[in-house]
């Protein structure tokens, strides 16, 4: 390499100095203008100052030069020799091109540091605060149910950290959510699996954190960045909530979390609601309301004067609560044996309205002249008839299975190329359903009134995951107007399921006929915000909505009381208690067709019920 001629190693030397920012401008400019305040100052001294009979002293000539670069309005005043105007004249303008320099330098500088703020860079200075990361539909859902659960806290905050501009983000969060009760929302741009990015949220004082992305190996990164970050900042209060959708991914998930995070996966509890939602109307509803921070919700509570008494025993001396288990030792017992006692110490589980103080009276007496026994009835073989290819239909065709009775059928109808029968089950998984794997124009009338000829049982309407939400809702939309279109031509009431990926687009829905809808982003957001609020939950939630313990059903309240005459609820959650449940509300159909889910209901006195409605109950498996 041929050696560097000094200009070029000046030009070198002043590239790099101008690239290192406004800092290294500004004492460059500083350095001129002191240069140029001396030099001027000195020469000034060295003509004898204005007139060339001497100056006052050196420092008064080089504080007056000073002025001459800073102000260009003192040349005007000036008078002197020649030459002494001349230098003057010199330093003015070196003045001009340094004023003016200077002035752009800090425009920029402040036009950057606005840029900056917009984007989200700078850090957040906040306590006790809930870090989200990621941002989807799924976010505003999670940040209205934290904005519940903290209505009652004063200056409650939440941070939001994605890969978007910080404005967009602010502008769908101000869309799509009303009220925020108070609650403040503060929004940073940054990668997930960044630790600097992170760090920008100051994890080292925050509550919880909640990773809600998309991709599971994503998700699997940010834990671990996450939990690397918390453990270094000392911060051993704060943990992780997360949700995996791919189940082969969770174990990876659940080491790489180890005890700073809870790992949730509920593609079987979205799957199973789906199946019993065929059966049972209304269960998303239930469900939905347990989970959220509005109404009825679960609490663990230490209730005084529970101890040697049984669960059936508490519920006959609650006017506002249900008690659907204990938790001993730290373990939860949902539905524990009716004649085991509450021991003290226990912390009993209830179903409760807002935060409404649990408190025991004195026992009712139940009607049991109301009594009804009606033997299990076999439930006759299903037809399933589902719309559409997802990844979920694995689990959803395992959970009709565990559901059906032997005989049962299911049909999968989706657009060519769009089936893949190595994702769903083998056949020796399945016991009880025969599975028919059909390709078709499934938004084609025709096909769709072949179809339903076929007389299934209840109809599912999945969401095409290979769109977006927006297109997605939009073809599960024209084909809900299409199947009641043809319902009602032929004079038929299928129960009709709707997946839907967006709360916006199901209000739109809702002005059709459908027997329900599932919002798998909207439950998955309340079940994270629950555990991110309450971690000991997660352990509660996940035995109440999976299988092989206590699980919510609905059955037909002719099973336990007769029906068309006033029955207290006292009388009914009795009569649930014969067969080892706990009645925790029930399920009233009106004239019109339409019906009402009522979750410990806030007022126990009689009900009539009538013949097809349901009582909703914790019952084992």
């Amino acid at each position: 390499m041929r050696n560097a001629t000094r200009k070029q190693r000046f030009r070198y030397w002043f590239d790099n100095l101008m690239s290192r920012g406004t800092t290294s401008l500004l004492l460059l400019l500083g350095i001129i203008t002191a240069v140029v305040a001396v030099t001027g100052g000195l020469l000034s001294v060295l003509l004898g100052g204005p007139d060339g009979e001497g100056a006052e002293s050196v420092g008064s000539s080089i504080w007056f030069t000073l002025m001459h670069a800073l102000n260009t309005g003192v040349l005007a005043k000036e008078e002197g020799t020649v030459i002494y105007l001349f230098v003057m004249t010199l330093v003015t303008l070196v003045g001009i091109f340094i004023t003016s320099f200077l002035i752009g330098t800090i425009s920029n500088a402040i036009k950057d540091k606005i840029a900056n703020l917009q984007e989200g860079r700078s850090a957040v200075l906040e306590k006790n605060h809930v870090v989200i990361i990621g941002f989807d539909e799924n976010v505003t859902s999670i940040i209205e149910e934290l904005a519940l659960a903290n209505q009652n806290q004063k200056d409650a905050v939440v941070v939001v950290l994605a890969e978007h501009d910080k404005t967009d983000m602010e502008d769908a969060i101000r869309d799509r959510i009303d009220d925020l009760h108070g609650t403040r929302v503060i929004c940073r741009r940054g990668r997930p699996d960044s630790l600097k990015s992170l760090d920008v949220c100051s994890l080292d004082t925050c509550k919880s954190v909640i990773v809600n992305l998309e991709d599971d190996f994503m998700t699997v990164k940010t834990i671990l960045a996450c939990k690397s970050l918390l453990e270094k900042q000392g911060n051993t209060d704060a943990y992780v909530t997360a949700v995996i959708r791919d189940r082969d991914v969770l174990h990876p998930a659940t080491i790489a979390g180890g005890d700073s995070a809870e790992i949730l996966n509920f593609q079987k509890t979205v799957a199973r609601l789906m199946v019993q939602s065929g059966r049972h109307p209304g269960m998303s509803d239930i469900l939905s309301e347990l989970l959220s921070f509005r109404g009825n919700e679960v609490y663990v509570e230490k209730l005084e004067g529970s101890a040697g008494l049984t669960l059936d025993e508490l519920n006959l001396r609650m006017p506002k609560s249900t008690a659907i288990g204990v938790v001993r030792g730290g373990q939860p017992m949902l539905n524990p044996p009716h004649d085991s006692v509450v021991q003290p110490g226990d912390e009993i589980i209830v179903i409760a309205y807002d935060d409404e103080v649990t408190a025991l009276q004195a026992p009712a007496t139940p009607q049991t002249e109301q009594f009804e026994l009606e033997p299990n009835v076999a439930e006759p073989p299903h037809s399933l008839l589902v719309l559409g290819f997802s990844d979920m239909l694995k689990q959803i065709l395992l959970e009709e299975d565990g559901h059906a009775a032997p005989g049962s059928r299911v049909l999968i109808a989706a657009e060519p190329g769009k089936v893949d029968a190595s994702r769903l089950p083998d056949s020796d998984e399945l016991c009880n359903v025969a599975v028919e794997l059909r390709e078709c124009r499934i938004h084609s009338r025709k096909v769709l009134e072949g179809l339903v000829a076929e007389n299934p049982s209840s109809i599912l309407l999945l969401s095409d995951p290979e769109l977006d939400d927006e297109e997605a809702d939009a073809r599960t939309l024209m084909l809900q107007l299409q199947l009641n279109d043809i319902a009602d031509e032929i004079g038929t009431d299928i129960p009709l399921i709707v997946e839907m990926r967006s709360t916006r687009n199901q209000q739109l829905a809702q002005m059709m006929r459908a027997t329900d809808f599932v919002v798998s982003s909207r439950i998955t957001a309340k079940l994270m915000v629950q555990v991110a609020e309450e971690r000991h939950k997660k352990a509660i939630l996940s035995d109440l909505l999976s299988e092989g313990g206590s699980a919510i059903y609905m059955k037909p309240v002719t099973r336990y009381v007769h029906v068309d005459r006033p029955v207290d609820y006292y009388t009914l959650g009795a009569s649930a208690a014969r067969y080892g449940e706990i009645a925790i509300g029930y399920k009233r159909f009106n004239e019109d067709g339409s019906f009402e889910i009522q979750v410990n209901p806030k007022s126990k006195s009689a009900v009539t019920f009538r013949e097809g409605d349901d009582v909703i109950v914790v019952a084992p498996e």
